[in-house]
């Protein structure tokens, strides 16, 4: 075997293992806060905000992999036969390609990798504060599965994750560069957080069968009715572009923001396809392949028009 495609193999996997493809759930968030920051100040620090960014990469590294191994010990992935690409973990250690000991390793790396870039970002910004929101990242990430806590196996999952990709993300990225806390950046950060919080609602459908067996109370098991669990989705749903509206109404956020009126036909699909009667639940594939897509959308969008307002005053 050759080099390049021992490294490439090693790449493959690792990204697998970490779920690379969901950075978009975090990513999009800390683009949005800083864009705040932007229209906010007239100005941003690319260098802090790149550590920001990387700082916030390898934290949703370490609590998806912790995730996996910790969902694992519990039997919640193992007993999954209805798992998608969008469920049931990375499957790495189901499959044999990574041990639970490497793992959570691995997780603790990443997670160590946080703390040196945090420390770093803190030296550099001159905002020591920026702890705070490091750490209380870290512990959601690391408590949403591990035991004893296991706030997903509580029915407390749901409102961590909404806390982790909205406000402590976007309000993070904000304070990274102004050093204050912004009620613009909380006021942007909940439909951030409203549709990485969807993400993992729609998920957790998939996830049903999986999850009660492994008593996992997830809103999803504790409601035990999917079309009750689908009007639900559609409600938050609903709530996302309202919530935007009223704060454009109310002056808080630039008329530029009106651009996320691109994305109702995407809306009006991703309703519409929830309103459908699903035999099975791998059908509802499609339904988190939306979510995820409008998630980035909708944030990178509303991004979009704070830097516009920035750069038109």
């Amino acid at each position: 075997m050759s080099a390049y495609r021992k490294v490439s193999d090693f790449l493959k996997l690792w990204l697998r293992a970490y779920r690379a493809p969901f950075l978009t759930a975090s990513v999009a968030p800390v683009i949005l806060g800083t864009s705040v920051a932007w229209y906010e100040v007239g100005k941003i620090n690319f260098i802090s905000g790149l550590l920001a960014l990387l700082g916030t990469v390898f934290a949703h590294f370490g609590a998806n992999i912790f995730n996996d191994y910790y969902d694992h010990l519990t039997g919640c992935d193992d007993n999954n036969p209805d798992f998608t690409p969008f469920s049931g973990g990375s499957r790495t250690i189901q499959n044999g390609l990574l041990t639970a000991r490497k793992a959570f390793w691995a997780g603790l790396l990443a997670f160590l990798l946080v703390v040196l870039i945090g420390l770093l970002l803190v030296v550099y910004t001159g905002h020591p504060a920026l702890i705070i929101f490091g750490i209380i990242g870290l512990a959601i990430g690391f408590l949403y599965t591990a035991i004893p806590v296991k706030l997903a196996y509580r029915g407390l999952g749901e409102i961590g994750i909404f806390i982790a990709f909205g406000p402590l993300i976007v309000i993070g990225a904000s304070y990274v560069q102004t050093g204050t806390i912004s009620f613009l950046a909380f006021l942007a950060s909940v439909p951030a957080g409203l549709m990485v919080m969807l993400i993992l609602y729609a998920n957790e459908i998939l996830d049903e069968k999986a999850d009660r067996s492994a008593n996992k109370n997830t809103i999803i098991v504790k409601i035990a009715n999917r079309n009750t669990a689908l009007k639900i989705y559609r409600l938050i749903l609903y709530v996302v572009p309202i919530w935007i509206l009223i704060s454009i109404i109310a002056g808080f956020f630039p008329y530029w923001s009106l651009i996320i009126l691109c994305l109702l036909p995407k809306y009006i699909r991703t309703i519409k396809l929830s309103k459908k009667q699903f035999k099975d639940a791998k059908e509802l594939i499609l339904l988190s392949a939306n979510t995820i897509q409008l998630q980035f959308l909708m944030t990178i969008m509303l991004a979009v028009s704070f830097i516009l307002a920035a750069l038109t005053g």
